[in-house]
């Protein structure tokens, strides 16, 4: 898996916030706020391919939780990014805008 481009991820007062820039403004029509775990991992996932075990093994270095947990909560994660089109795969949502350069 990896996420689409054209993301970018900023801490605004305290919150994690993934903002769409360029292309995916037409995709993605809103910021999605983050928590401070998932924008660790969103780091890792912006310059990395990644597999769902990859980021299981990430949190369960970083925090002492149960594996059974972090899987649960993985894929739950996984499934709120894919609800909000943030991962790339390979299909196109929202309108496409083309300029005619003729004016017609």
């Amino acid at each position: 898996m990896k996420l689409k481009d054209d993301l970018i991820l900023r801490e605004v007062a305290g919150q994690y916030v993934i903002v769409p820039v360029g292309k995916r403004v037409q995709e993605i029509p809103t910021l999605v706020y983050v928590t401070e775990t998932a924008a660790y991992l969103l780091e890792y996932m912006t310059t990395h391919d990644f597999e769902m075990d990859d980021l299981v093994e990430l949190i369960l270095k970083k925090y002492d939780v149960e594996r059974e947990t972090v899987q649960n909560d993985m894929k739950n994660f996984i499934k709120k990014l894919s609800d909000y089109y943030l991962l790339d795969d390979g299909k196109v949502r929202g309108r496409i805008f083309v300029e005619n350069k003729k004016g017609m």
